[in-house]
């Protein structure tokens, strides 16, 4: 699998180094001796260690589909245990992730924005943006955030607080159809969730999240450092597209940036 966007932050970022070593050379000042922030990089190893995680939550799951066609009549318990295992690594991930993303905002606003500094927390800076506290129009970039990420934090929060066990499950849909699921015994609800939809769903609003970020510091930017960043094409390959393919694929995520394809 192969995927060219302009929409990656690790990209964004990279450039806005070469730009501002430009702008120092340009003003015939020293180079700017920055390097990428530690919220950067912290965010871009929690997205590697979710495309492993997705990669092997996904080659489990083909195996128990595989079991329902009929391929295998013996129960695969292993697929079964380490896909639930996986589901749980993607939550906990997934949400480290999320405050990888806000310390990249945190950091970013509080560096060039003295006297307004914000919080860290992810889910803290969600929540201001319900009720517009946030600095500068950072509103707008938590906007569209309450279809996914509430229900993420629920989730992990339940796991890691609650003593939850989401359990892995097969669902007859409307239409006939059936799809893997995720079920708890200490909450039932009548709804049938495509486990693989709902993943999408949370992979497709963590990168809605990054377009509008970078759209906002295009902005913001050019206030603060007088330039506008180029938005250069990332190519992400195998294991490293896995997000963008989970948002394509299953979240319905689409771009005109994006280009997807075959490696």
């Amino acid at each position: 699998m192969r995927i060219e966007h302009k929409n990656c932050l690790n990209g964004y970022v990279s450039e806005w180094l070469n730009m501002m070593n430009i702008k120092a050379r340009a003003e015939r000042k020293p180079s700017s001796g920055l390097t990428v922030p530690q919220p950067v990089q912290s965010l871009m190893r929690h997205e590697l260690n979710l495309c492993i995680m997705l990669e092997l939550f996904d080659e489990r799951l083909t195996r128990l589909e595989r079991l329902l066609g009929g391929e295998n009549a013996d129960s695969d318990f292993v697929a079964y245990s380490e896909a639930m295992c996986f589901l749980d690594s993607i939550y906990f991930i997934s949400r480290t992730l999320m405050d990888s993303a806000a310390g990249i905002v945190r950091h970013y606003n509080n560096i060039n924005n003295k006297g307004h500094e914000i919080v860290k927390s992810f889910s803290d800076l969600y929540k201001k943006s319900l009720v517009k506290e946030l600095p500068n129009n950072l509103n707008k970039v938590f906007s569209g955030c309450e279809k996914w990420f509430p229900q993420l934090k629920v989730r992990r929060d339940a796991i890691v607080h609650h003593y939850e066990t989401n359990l892995i499950g097969i669902g007859m849909f409307a239409n006939g159809d059936t799809k893997v699921t995720q079920f708890s015994l200490k909450d039932s609800t009548d709804v049938i969730e495509d486990l693989r939809s709902y993943i999408g769903m949370m992979m497709a609003g963590y990168q809605c999240f990054i377009d509008k970020l970078l759209d906002y510091w295009d902005e913001m930017f050019i206030d603060w450092y007088r330039f506008k960043v180029n938005r250069v094409t990332s190519i992400l390959e195998g294991r490293r597209a896995n997000i963008l393919w989970w948002a394509y694929q299953y979240g319905g995520y689409r771009n005109d940036s994006m280009v997807v394809g075959e490696s």
